[in-house]
């Protein structure tokens, strides 16, 4: 028995940017906040977006962290209470819409900023748009904000129905001037969200076989992007990869690989996709070897089994310039042990179909 709902009105094609006027046309809002990555800012997509929009844009807010802050939230919310905004307009990587997405629920609820990572109500939030210029986190189309609080060295994700847009705009001509390394570290978290969510123990059929295709995709075209970045079809396919495997986790969570990354990443600064990609490898054989439907999975992306997809995953991180090890991480091999404990703590380990012990984890990843 399961349930499959998703409320992300989704516009996917090249090209649709341009038609940003018309999209939102069918939207009832006449004030909007921009929140927009610096790299857009630079490519001129500002300037695009005030000419089809004019002064219904009320202001732009940048310099979003790599791994948004409370700050950054708190930096939103002061534009949209100055302006008393009707909708926000997200336009970048995961970064900028988890900033804009949290933003959203705070300026609604009136949350207290310093209190917001153990807020649990995310069921209300201003309405967003969507614009993402990367292939990968899928904020796009999830119920999630993943959001930092550097003081304390936490990473929490933030969840709740009120966190999924109001509509996803996916033009794959915006992925273009996407540079290799984020290229890299974003393509393959569109992996590592598909292969967590057929590792997650709330799977479905549905999620399945949106999983299936997600990473069947990514496998097929994240090289070619990486040594092609004008490749308009790869970039496309990616797009799709990375929307589709956000429909897919955000019904199931994600699972393990995610949860095992917080640590790297809050306290390392290892970017997201290249400490959820970390353990991968890992974690798919482990649940493959508990439920043999990962194997059947596996075949169907295009591999002989568990095994074999977590070889070509290792290989594909090496082509891609991402670690394979502690040492490539330049992580102390002393840490592990604290590494290990912050993953097994994390909530969405609970979704994770093995459930080891630390000493069951140590040994499979001692390997690295």
């Amino acid at each position: 028995m399961f349930s499959f709902q998703h409320p992300v009105q989704i516009h996917f094609g090249q090209g649709i940017f341009s038609e940003l006027n018309d999209v939102l046309s069918s939207y009832d809002h006449s004030s909007y906040i921009i929140v927009m990555s610096n790299s857009q800012i630079e490519n001129g997509l500002d300037r695009l977006v005030k000419s089809q929009l004019g002064d219904r844009i009320k202001d732009v807010v940048t310099d979003i962290n790599p791994n948004p802050t409370l700050d950054n939230v708190q930096k939103i919310v002061n534009v949209m209470e100055q302006h008393e905004a009707d909708c926000v307009i997200a336009i970048g990587g995961g970064s900028t819409m988890d900033a804009a997405k949290a933003a959203c629920a705070v300026y609604l609820q009136s949350i207290d900023i310093n209190h917001l990572l153990e807020h649990e109500d995310f069921s209300r939030a201003l309405p967003l748009i969507a614009i993402p210029t990367t292939s990968g986190s899928a904020s796009e189309v999830t119920p999630a904000s993943v959001i930092s609080d550097k003081s304390n060295g936490l990473k929490v994700p933030l969840i709740g129905q009120g966190l999924y847009p109001a509509a996803a705009i996916v033009d794959p001509e915006l992925t273009l001037t996407c540079p290799p390394r984020i290229t890299a570290t974003s393509g393959i978290d569109v992996l590592c969200h598909a292969l967590d969510c057929l590792g997650s123990a709330n799977k479905n059929p549905v999620s399945d076989a949106i999983a299936i295709s997600a990473a069947k995709l990514a496998f097929e075209n994240l090289e070619r992007v990486y040594h092609e970045p004008m490749n308009i079809e790869a970039r496309e396919n990616m797009a799709l990869a990375s929307m589709m495997a956000g429909v897919a986790f955000s019904q199931t969570g994600t699972a393990a690989a995610h949860a095992f990354s917080y640590y790297l990443t809050s306290n390392y600064d290892v970017p997201h996709g290249e400490a959820c990609a970390f353990t991968m490898d890992a974690w798919y054989v482990v649940n493959a070897g508990l439920d043999p439907r990962l194997d059947e999975h596996a075949k169907m992306i295009g591999f002989s089994g568990a095994e074999a997809l977590s070889e070509r995953f290792n290989s594909l991180k090496k082509k891609l310039g991402l670690a394979l090890t502690f040492d490539d991480l330049g992580i102390d091999r002393a840490d592990m042990e604290t590494i290990i404990g912050r993953g097994l703590e994390a909530a969405n380990m609970k979704n994770n179909i093995a459930q080891p012990d630390k000493e069951e984890v140590l040994q499979f990843l001692s390997v690295k």
